[in-house]
């Protein structure tokens, strides 16, 4: 039988669910440490002996036993919260730690209290109406997802929300949650992004512009004074400033397009 290296006995930890997401990270630590040098420090592996003891069948069954009003407690609100979302995440953590025989800190009671709470009966019917909702038109014509596309593709060149906009903007059958829909959207930089994307455009597809003075230096050599052909008023807004729709436009003669803002283009005179 093949000797096991501390990489497999690391390479096992990380791969064991039951293991909490902050012994996850310091096993995967050790392991790069180990990939490196091909070695560990005798601290380092008694780190790793201790992690093994933790998470044995035989410890993971003892703590269970000993946590199992608290473990069916958390795995009955588990089911009760969404793929994804903050609250399962948090569980999930709060799972690791009653297997591995660690009591929960009055803060993270209180906090499972405060899900329990966002996940009884009366939120699962509201969550349920409003992803049946989801894709239904509203003001001007924008249903909730059309709303929280445009938003989360703002946050995501704004740096903001990052995980939350790349499931809407990735992931077709995801629905955030309602409480999620609201923070990232119902606040005022957003709110001027979307009015912007939704805004009837002041030029038209095919029309002619020229830029402002004021318009970003780039822009202002690349279009040379000369007129600009309006080829899209869709593209992404990326600033909640005023006059922030974006278009694409192509200079006269040139053959690259480029955005610009609404704000830094006007009406080319013929």
């Amino acid at each position: 039988m093949a000797r096991l290296t501390y990489r497999d006995r690391l390479q096992a930890i990380i791969d064991n669910p039951a293991c909490g997401s902050r012994d996850r990270t310091f096993a995967e630590s050790l392991l790069g440490y180990y990939n490196r040098s091909g070695k560990l420090t005798q601290g380092r592996a008694r780190c790793v002996k201790q992690l093994e003891e933790r998470y044995s069948p035989e410890n993971l069954a003892a703590n269970a036993s000993k946590g199992q009003a608290m473990l069916e407690r958390l795995n009955a609100v588990c089911e009760r919260t969404e793929e994804k979302s903050w609250d399962r995440g948090f569980v999930n953590s709060l799972q690791s730690q009653v297997m591995t025989g660690r009591e929960l800190s009055a803060r993270q009671r209180e906090i499972l209290g405060q899900i329990e709470e966002r996940n009884n009966d009366e939120s699962l019917r509201d969550r349920a109406l409003w992803s049946s909702r989801y894709d239904e038109p509203g003001a001007r014509g924008a249903s909730a997802r059309d709303v929280a596309k445009i938003a989360a593709g703002y946050y995501q060149h704004a740096g903001y929300f990052n995980r939350l906009a790349t499931s809407i903007l990735t992931d077709p059958s995801f629905v955030p949650s309602q409480r999620e829909f609201n923070k990232m959207v119902h606040n005022k930089y957003a709110q001027k992004v979307i009015a912007a994307t939704l805004d009837a455009p002041k030029y038209a597809a095919g029309s002619l512009v020229m830029m402002r003075p004021g318009a970003p230096s780039k822009a202002r050599r690349a279009a040379a004074n000369r007129p600009c052909v309006v080829i899209s008023t869709t593209e992404q807004v990326v600033s909640a400033a005023k006059g922030a729709k974006m278009y694409k436009v192509l200079p006269m003669g040139a053959v690259e397009t480029m955005l610009i803002e609404e704000r830094h283009i006007k009406k080319a005179r013929v």
